[in-house]
Order: structure tokens, then sequence, then C-alpha cells
């Protein structure tokens, strides 16, 4: 009896063991960054009325029906973007003229997935995006009206 006790023991010691240890919600699983991301967001600052409604939003997707963008991510390691979007000229203070602009943009490379962190290569400038959940999010920085973010939804 003795033997069994510390034989069950062992056992319930060696399974709380191999719990995870990564807390930290990072992830190296290519799986999950594998598929098709649609732009959701493409955000700014400050928020603008372009459509004229009398509401300004931060999200340009809000306010032009023109801008999208669709990004594959390949399981071999490259990756594709379509996007339509915005030509931007500033006015006087925090307006711009912000217009649809017809022209389609492809860009494509190679990606790599560290942590929660995807970088997608092409020429000498990575792009980092950060993962959460079935959300790739860039932050921009600074380019007039202030470009802060895009954010892309896994289909």
């Amino acid at each position: 009896m003795f033997r069994s006790v510390i034989l069950l023991l062992t056992a319930g010691a060696f399974l709380i063991s191999c719990g995870s240890d990564d807390e930290s919600g990072d992830t190296n699983e290519p799986a999950l960054v594998v598929g098709v991301w649609d732009l959701v967001e493409l955000n700014v600052g400050p928020a603008q009325d372009l459509n004229q409604d009398g509401t300004a939003n931060d999200n340009l997707l809000d306010e032009l029906n023109c801008i999208s963008g669709t990004l594959t991510i390949n399981a071999a390691g490259t990756w594709g973007l379509d996007l339509s979007g915005v030509t931007i000229t500033s006015i006087t203070g925090d307006l711009y003229d912000i217009q649809c602009n017809p022209n389609q943009g492809t860009n494509s490379g190679s990606w790599e997935l560290q942590g929660n962190q995807l970088t997608l290569f092409q020429g000498s400038d990575p792009i980092v995006l950060s993962l959460s959940g079935d959300r790739l999010t860039n932050l921009v920085g600074e380019i007039l009206p202030g470009f802060f973010s895009e954010v892309y939804q896994k289909r």
C-alpha cells in the first residue's frame, strides 16, 4: 500500500510538472497566421469626417468605402498584399484632403513568426505586425495626418 501511495504521488507530480509554462500569450505556431486577412481598420489622428456625415472617425474605413486590403500569408513562407488606399494632401492645421486612390498596390515577400510578432520582409524595411487572436496590428507611426495603425482580421 505504501508503494501505491508513492506511485500515485510521483505520477501526480509528473503530470503537474508537464503543465504549460507559457503564460505570455506568445506563440511560434505558423498555422495561426497562415491564411487570408482583411483590412478592418486604418486608424489616423486626428479623427476625420471625410464622408461629411457630421461624425469624425479615427478609422478611415468608416469614412471611405474605397479602402480595402487583403493580406495572404502562405505556409510556404511567402506573403502577398493587395491594397487600395488613399491619397493625402495637407490643407492646414489638422485639415487634410484625403481621397480614394484608384490604383491598386500589390506587395509580396517572405515572412517569419517569432512569439506573437509577424515580420513581413520586402526589401530593406521589414513590416512588423503583432498577433492577438484573429487580428494582426501594424503600428505604423506618424505619417500625415498621423497614421497610427492598420489592423487585419483573419477570415
